[in-house]
């Protein structure tokens, strides 16, 4: 990083601490971004390259610092916080030797995330130096620089020892990072003598900050030093680092791991990728580090990190998985291809030995198949052709390169298409002989379709017959009947339909109001209506109670209604008393508007269907506050089941505030035509499934006799009956 922190990404699965730390730094004027998955965390940092990454570090598992790894590797100038909830100085002190700039204890709090934040940048600062030297008067340079065992005081001593060294050092980071490692090694495993084995037993245990404090007390240990001289000319830089410790066999461990003393994978890259030279003198107590000038060189380490990123985004575009195998035989590419071919996650492959990969991914490595079979995280059985590439890289690096990709689709469509072929030619001579067949059959089914037709056209011309009687059997628009001004609109889905509402004058001043949908459409549904409307028509003008005048209905359609069966309301209306009362028959409840309170009431009672069961279990109501600007909305379960393009259906609480907003604005018909364009907008089909039918009943407005003598064919103009 070259400049102070302005872009933060956050990985963490737990959406608490990623919301918490979003809030906090966006109000700082920090532009976040968060990811609740490491391999896609690491895929972002990789993209949007930001200031600083807060990564949840699973201090609880071996594989928790794999993510961090992953990004150090992808730009070793990446800073980073760890945050977990180990308390121990362990993994803290783990969590930084892998790379982080600092470690954070959850939960988090506000200061210490703030704090933390202004502590990298301050490092940065540090890293940056305050005043640049004139490198071009430097011809050479020796300095000596002897230090004790704290290892807070590094930053420092490394500023110290890296003043001057970009007159031959393009990469100051990638340097002051190394010999910061390598003095870290020196005081822990050199003049405390930490031993790589005590410290992975400590760090097991949590015991690895009591180890060291112990030791830097130890009167054995104490007053030991660290000497670190420089040397430089115009084409050289030279560090020479000295503890005091007893020293370690560096030419046996050194053949076979270079970076065993220094001790991380971070020390590793660093001594084969970075320095020219690594050389172990006298017990291996001191180590010389060289950097020669070369052009090569400073190319190659200035393009590093933008080769390594390119890298990575060419391989995860790649359609075939694609894994490479480092010279120490561990995983250290496993491109996104082959996360949701074998459904195993980058985090997990990532540093994992080929001698402890699953046999499944093993079989990859097999020299003598070309194809292998791997399941996938449906459990299917998926089949792979690879190739293995062996690759030599400069300094006699050895990688291996596995390219694998699923074939199962295209051996699948091969198999089909030789069944197919076969099956062709089996068939070919049966294809000819049924053509002759077809021939006689389409002549056939020319001179049926020419009948079919025809009966189609009679049957649309009964029907449409029969939805003229129907229409002549529903009652005129009365403007005003006792009172009560109705309006009306029956529209049916085909050409006739099962719903039915009726209007009876019953006398003294009395109104009966009936709504009903027989189950079913078509002409069977239509002819169980006008029964009930001849069945309606005989009770109703001489039971005055809405409940008997169901058991009444119900009794008399229950022998009658087989698998059918029958919803509907029925209302008395007294415009002598302003009451009404009311049974309802298992049929969508009428809502009641209320004009002084714009309050709207769901007008139900108990009830079974009509002509489904011997007894229905009818009740009946009354309601005597009735007052004048009432209004009450009769409808069938069209306007509440017709569904938008998403299957929502427009349901009562939509009806609800219509008829409330269309009687604030509109009256009697209008306020059946608002509804119906509203509920017809929100159709997602251009007809209706099912009949739509709507009564509005508006109480107590009383009309002059000549306004309330339309009839004949005057009223039937104003029928609410809307043709198919």
């Amino acid at each position: 990083m070259t400049g102070p922190i302005y872009t933060i990404l956050t990985i963490d699965k737990d959406e608490h601490t990623t919301d918490f730390i979003y809030g906090v730094l966006s109000s700082k004027g920090f532009r976040v971004q968060v990811s609740h998955d490491m391999s896609e965390g690491v895929s972002k940092f990789i993209e949007l390259k930001p200031d600083l990454v807060i990564l949840d570090i699973d201090t609880s598992s071996e594989n928790g610092f794999r993510a961090l790894r992953e990004l150090i590797y992808a730009d070793p100038q990446a800073q980073v916080i760890g945050i977990g909830t180990s308390p121990d100085v362990a993994p803290a002190m783990e969590c930084i030797r892998h790379g982080a700039k600092d470690y954070l204890l959850k939960p988090l709090d506000m200061e210490d995330l703030l704090g933390s934040i202004e502590r990298v940048n301050n490092h940065q600062r540090v890293i940056r130096t305050t005043s640049e030297p004139d490198f071009d008067c430097i011809q050479a340079e020796e300095k000596r620089l002897v230090f004790g065992n704290d290892p807070e005081k590094i930053p420092c001593i490394i500023n110290q020892a890296t003043y001057n060294a970009p007159a031959i050092c393009p990469d100051i980071v990638m340097l002051k990072t190394a010999l910061s490692e390598i003095v870290l090694n020196a005081i822990e495993h050199g003049n405390l003598g930490i031993t790589m084995k005590e410290k992975s037993v400590a760090t097991d245990t949590d015991e690895y900050k009591a180890l060291f404090s112990e030791r830097r007390n130890d009167p054995r240990y104490k007053d030991r030093v660290v000497t670190l001289e420089m040397y430089m000319d115009r084409e050289k830089l030279v560090y020479t680092i000295t503890d005091q410790g007893e020293g370690f066999d560096y030419k046996t461990i050194f053949d076979n791991d270079p970076c065993e003393h220094i001790g991380s994978g971070l020390g590793l890259f660093i001594v084969r990728s970075f320095f020219s030279e690594v050389v172990f003198e006298g017990c291996g107590n001191k180590v010389r580090l060289v950097y020669l000038r070369s052009p090569q060189k400073t190319q190659k380490s200035l393009c590093r990190v933008n080769y390594e990123d390119f890298l990575h985004k060419l391989t995860n575009t790649l359609s075939s998985g694609f894994m490479v195998l480092s010279e120490n035989d561990s995983v250290s590419l496993w491109n996104h291809a082959a996360e949701q071919i074998t459904s195993i996650s980058k985090s997990d492959m990532l540093g994992t030995h080929r001698d402890d990969l699953a046999d499944e991914i093993a079989q990859l490595l097999d020299p003598e198949r070309e194809e292998v079979m791997l399941t996938n995280i449906e459990g299917e059985h998926r089949i792979m052709h690879k190739s293995i590439h062996n690759i030599d890289l400069n300094g006699g690096i050895k990688n291996t390169a596995v390219i694998f990709s699923d074939i199962t689709e295209r051996l699948n469509r091969n198999q089909e298409m030789e069944e197919l072929l076969m099956e062709t030619a089996e068939t070919k001579d049966l294809m000819e002989e049924q053509a002759a067949k077809l021939a006689m059959a389409l002549a056939e089914v020319d001179e049926k379709n020419d009948i079919i037709q025809h009966q189609n056209i009679k049957i649309v011309d009964e029907l449409k017959m029969a939805g003229r009687l129907q229409k002549s059997l529903l009652p005129n628009i009365y403007e005003n009947l006792n009172g009560v001004s109705v309006s009306s609109k029956y529209i049916p889905s085909i050409h006739i339909g099962g719903d039915l509402y009726d209007v009876m004058d019953v006398g003294h001043g009395m109104t009966g109001f009936v709504i009903a949908d027989v189950s079913g459409h078509g002409v069977a549904a239509a002819l169980v209506s006008s029964m009930f409307k001849m069945s309606f028509h005989a009770l109703a003008a001489n039971v005055a109670s809405p409940k008997i005048l169901f058991h009444m209905l119900n009794q008399e359609f229950n022998p009658i209604l087989a698998e059918d069966y029958i919803t509907s309301f029925y209302l008395l209306a007294d415009c002598t008393t302003n009451t009404i009362t009311y049974s309802n028959a298992a049929h969508p409840t009428p809502l009641l508007y209320k004009k002084r309170t714009s309050e709207i009431i769901e007008l139900d009672t108990d009830g079974f269907f009509l002509g489904m069961f011997e007894e229905g279990g009818y009740e009946e109501k009354t309601i005597t506050d009735i007052e004048n600007g009432d209004a009450l909305l009769l409808y069938t379960d069209c306007l509440l089941e017709t569904e938008n393009a998403l299957g929502e259906p427009f349901g009562k609480n939509r009806l609800k505030n219509l008829f409330a907003h269309s009687l604030e604005e509109f009256h009697g018909q209008d306020v059946i035509d608002r509804i119906e364009a509203e509920v017809r907008n929100y159709n997602a089909s251009k007809h209706f499934d099912d009949d739509f039918t709507v009564l509005l009943l508006e109480f107590w407005e009383q009309v002059t006799t000549a306004e309330n003598t339309t009839s004949g064919d005057n009223a039937l103009e104003t029928a609410g009956f809307v043709e198919f």
